[in-house]
């Protein structure tokens, strides 16, 4: 890195200063990346829980509906719970998805932007005191 633009105290002062608020915006995103990879994983535990129970009463309804000598009131209300639960079911995998994959993917992609930048940041601004030393005030 070439620190000849700053030629004063000044200069190198308020390029230090910016390179600083930079590095605090990357940590308020790396933060943020965190926390929605927490989020992400309780989600999905949560989620598969909920999954495994839609599963288990669309299995009890679909028994159900098996019998024949249900009545007529019994396998409309199975029925209609049926299809509710075919619909839950549809929602909890789409979201069990978002959770997982390539979504996950780029997260951990952009968590690895964010440590190389704060590593670039970082060599920049400590490559600036030692500029700042070799000028007059």
């Amino acid at each position: 890195m070439d620190y000849s633009s700053p030629t004063t105290w000044a200069e190198c002062d308020e390029a230090k200063e910016e390179l600083d608020f930079e590095l605090k915006t990357f940590t308020v995103r790396d933060a943020s990346l965190d926390l929605a990879f927490e989020r992400a994983d309780r989600s999905k535990a949560s989620t598969s829980s909920e999954l495994a129970k839609v599963d288990s009463k669309i299995a009890s309804n679909t028994a159900l509906l098996g019998v024949a000598s249900i009545d007529a009131q019994t396998r409309e209300e199975a029925t209609d719970e049926l299809a509710a639960l075919q619909v839950r079911r549809t929602t909890l995998t789409k979201r069990k998805r978002l959770t997982t994959g390539v979504v996950r993917f780029l997260g951990e992609v952009d968590a690895e932007q964010i440590a190389s930048q704060v590593a670039t940041l970082t060599a920049i601004r400590d490559g600036i005191a030692p500029h700042r030393a070799t000028l007059s005030a």
